[in-house]
């Protein structure tokens, strides 16, 4: 975080039926999309977790994740305004 841009990067992700299909106006694979959202991710300092979980035998675990594409992809599906029927 301490070597993130000092500006905001903005993107936008376009999706069709709820699957993520481009990256700032250009059509990408899933897999593609990913590893573009990584980086992006890694420059902004986005996408580390450190979590706590109780397991389903009964003991805690912790965990350390790092998944900045996926992090940045979870926030954008999130936020898709979808009209109700």
């Amino acid at each position: 975080p301490e070597e993130a841009p000092d500006k905001a990067t903005i993107i936008e992700i376009g999706f069709e039926e709820g699957d993520a299909v481009s990256l700032d106006g250009k059509a990408m694979s899933p897999a593609t999309i990913l590893e573009a959202l990584n980086k992006l991710g890694h420059d902004n300092g986005i996408g580390r977790i450190d979590l706590v979980e109780n397991r389903f035998v009964g003991m805690k675990s912790r965990g350390i994740y790092e998944t900045p594409g996926g992090t940045i992809l979870l926030a954008a599906h999130r936020a898709i305004d979808v009209p109700s029927r």
